[in-house]
């Protein structure tokens, strides 16, 4: 039972961070797929709590809105930060209190310095990763909700737990999508690949 009501809470959590997280602060990680996911539930609630406290410490630092956009993507006690910030400072300043949280192994902090996005390139973004998603889903060799796919200015993360044959198929079949600019590799290597 105590399961079923940490899932139930995780879900609201979720609810809750979609409808505050506005344009500028995306917190993308936390989505259940519990057929496919590698992680346990205890694992996604506890990433589903590490976004929560990750935008919580966004929103305390004293940034402009104006000059940030983040991404968060949590996976098992990692965080991956993406987006875009004014300069340096704001960046690392954002890394290092982020590694402050409790439960975060490592924070991975891919912000960009410049400009936040604009709608006309979130949506190139939206529509890069659908590609990507589309050549995953129609490729036999690949269980595309093992793969978590998101665009960042171009930039395409996949973020799953693959062997290391997999994670160069699939990283291989993204850098060849039109409009995608760079592949970052956000993948934890196990020597063993259920499909």
């Amino acid at each position: 039972m105590k399961i079923h009501l940490k899932t139930l809470f995780s879900l609201l959590i979720l609810i809750q961070l979609q409808g505050c997280a506005g344009a500028l602060i995306v917190v993308a990680g936390t989505a259940v797929y519990l057929n496919s996911d590698e992680r346990s539930i205890t694992e996604q609630f506890d990433d589903g709590q590490l976004s929560s406290d990750a935008l919580d410490t966004i929103n305390k630092l004293d940034i402009p809105r104006s000059d940030l956009r983040i991404n968060f993507i949590t996976n098992s006690g990692y965080l991956l930060v993406m987006g875009q910030v004014s300069d340096t400072q704001t960046k690392d300043n954002i890394g290092a209190q982020l590694e402050k949280i409790k439960g975060v192994k490592s924070v991975y902090n891919q912000l960009r310095i410049r400009g936040p996005i604009d709608f006309a390139q979130q949506s190139k973004d939206t529509w890069i990763t659908t590609k990507v998603k589309s050549k995953f889903t129609s490729d036999d060799k690949i269980n595309p909700l093992k793969i978590k796919v998101v665009t960042e200015d171009g930039e395409v993360f996949l973020i799953a737990k693959l062997n290391k044959e997999m994670a160069e198929y699939a990283t291989n079949i993204t850098r060849n999508i039109d409009g995608v600019k760079k592949v970052n590799r956000v993948f934890q290597l196990n020597n063993t690949e259920k499909k």
